[in-house]
């Protein structure tokens, strides 16, 4: 600075946060971000026939039935998938968005991964022990040993799979450039809601459950992209959700079906209260402590200047041009 400084200089343009959206053929973006999405998902079962068909982990599974061969096959497929989706995203980002590593780049990747696992394990971990005082989850005994494998396979790809693929769709593609268009609010109402809906398919889904998992993990998850404007908070939330869901509570995920965990673990009790066959996301006390989870986030992408409406992101985007 010069001194003394001039008092008739213009005044120093402020530092704008780093959450620029890139403007290149958002269509475009939306079509192909939907194509890697499917692209991924063909992967997914590719490998787990190739898995299950050829019979290439016979040597994991002996003495463990098809279940045990399955849970690999399930495991690896998804974490196959995610990383299909991980470099599609990255090739979209470059040669279509003309913003590489948008979304993924910056200095704190380790603390948002951490952070987005510590808040899961405490909302779920609350969760299962107010379930608990009510009677309705009781663990009975330890998993046995040549069962933990496998198991843990399958809660790694649960866990991994569904956060890099459906995170890259829904917060990278979806709610970034639904923000660009319309704003936070409904970007965020819109993907919550889709993002709900998709979970109809699964095999013990219910309405109930979808609606929840919209209110819960939608608003919980698309809250912690716009506070970070990045991928990486969302993604560990995600995939801790599910992982610990599956393979320290033995919880059906999203209503998949049964899962195996370290613990062998007994749910009784209303569905409202456990989840039933939707696991954890379908219980009421889960989708409330998310939805204040999700709050909280928002609350501190407000204060932080995260959550802009189209037009002062506008304004702020051309300030940073200047």
């Amino acid at each position: 600075m010069v001194y003394p400084p001039n008092p008739y200089a213009d005044a120093p343009t402020p530092e704008i946060p780093d959450f620029k959206r890139p403007d290149s053929h958002r269509i475009w973006q939306l079509v192909a971000g939907i194509a890697a999405f499917v692209i991924a998902q063909v992967v997914t079962i590719l490998v787990y026939a190739a898995i299950v068909g050829v019979g290439r982990l016979d040597s994991l599974t002996a003495g463990l039935g098809p279940e045990a061969t399955d849970s690999y096959g399930f495991g690896f497929g998804l974490m196959a998938g995610a990383v299909t989706m991980f470099v599609l995203y990255l090739l979209i980002m470059r040669f279509i968005a003309g913003a590489p590593g948008h979304g993924l780049r910056g200095k704190n990747k380790v603390t948002e991964i951490l952070m987005g696992t510590g808040l899961t394990t405490a909302v779920l971990g609350v969760s299962v022990g107010v379930i608990a005082l009510f009677g309705g989850f009781r663990i009975t005994g330890v998993t046995p040993r040549e069962e933990l494998l496998p198991a843990f396979v399958l809660a790694l790809g649960v866990g991994l799979g569904p956060a890099f693929t459906e995170e890259l769709l829904f917060r990278g593609f979806l709610l970034r450039i639904f923000d660009a268009w319309w704003g936070w609010v409904p970007s965020l109402l819109i993907t919550s809601a889709i993002f709900g809906l998709v979970h109809l398919g699964n095999p013990d889904a219910t309405v109930s459950g979808a609606i929840f998992i919209a209110i819960e993990a939608g608003l919980l998850l698309g809250g912690a992209y716009l506070l970070t404007r990045r991928l990486w908070l969302a993604i560990a939330i995600h995939a801790a959700w599910n992982f610990v869901q599956a393979f320290i509570f033995a919880s059906p995920v999203s209503g998949t079906g049964e899962a195996v965990g370290l613990f062998q673990v007994e749910w009784s009790g209303s569905p409202w209260l456990t989840g039933g066959a939707m696991g954890l996301e379908g219980s009421v006390i889960t989708a409330v402590l998310g939805l204040l989870a999700g709050i909280g986030l928002l609350l501190l992408a407000g204060k932080h200047g995260t959550l802009l409406p189209r037009e002062a992101v506008i304004r702020r985007e051309k300030a940073a041009k200047r």
